[in-house]
């Protein structure tokens, strides 16, 4: 299926925001102090560059890896994801 199509069909924007409304208050309750640094004001907006690397093997994707930086250049996160 082409990507477009895919988009359009399952709505990403808000698959994601339902899935981050459902994440954030397990994310605040595990881990508070990590919380309380990443949350911004009200207002206030949060920009950052992401990347994100595929590892694979004999042609087949078997981790993401994902790297977050602010806008001075410095690591904010990252995480490691087997798919």
């Amino acid at each position: 299926m082409e990507l477009e199509l895919w988009l359009d069909k399952y709505d990403i924007k808000k698959m994601a925001m339902r899935d981050l409304k459902h994440y954030l208050p397990g994310y605040k309750e595990e881990k508070e102090e990590d919380f309380n640094e990443w949350h911004t004001s009200e207002g206030e907006k949060r920009k950052y560059i992401s990347a994100k690397v595929y590892l694979e093997y004999n042609d087949s994707v078997f981790a993401e890896y994902v790297a977050i930086y602010g806008l001075d250049g410095e690591a904010e996160d990252d995480y490691l994801i087997m798919v």
